[in-house]
C-alpha cells in the first residue's frame, strides 16, 4: 500500500505563526477596548436615534455650583469675642 507523503513545514514557518498570532490578537482586543464605545453605539438601536437631554434656558439654579466652604457659620456672640482677641493683639 502506498504511504501519503505529509508536508513538512519548517520550524521557522512555525515559529512565526506562534508569535505574530497571539500578537496580532492582543492588538484587535486592545483596538475593541479603545473604541468599545463607538463599537456599541453602531449596534445600538435605542442610542442611535436618542439625544442627550437638553437645558432649558431661564432655569435658576437651586444653589451655586460652587460654595466657599472655608467659611463656616460663626454664632454672633464668638465673632465679637474673636474680633476683641484680635484688637487685644
Amino acid at each position: 500500500m502506498a504511504q501519503k507523503k505529509s508536508k513538512k513545514t519548517s520550524w521557522l514557518r512555525s515559529l512565526l505563526l506562534f508569535i505574530f498570532i497571539p500578537i496580532i490578537i492582543w492588538v484587535l482586543a486592545f483596538l475593541a477596548w479603545f473604541f468599545w464605545r463607538d463599537i456599541t453605539r453602531l449596534f445600538d438601536k435605542k442610542g442611535a436615534t436618542k439625544t442627550p437631554p437638553r437645558v432649558l434656558r431661564g432655569t435658576e439654579k437651586t444653589q451655586p455650583r460652587r460654595e466657599n466652604k472655608s467659611q463656616e457659620k460663626i454664632p454672633e456672640e464668638d465673632r465679637r469675642k474673636l474680633d476683641e482677641i484680635l484688637k487685644n493683639r
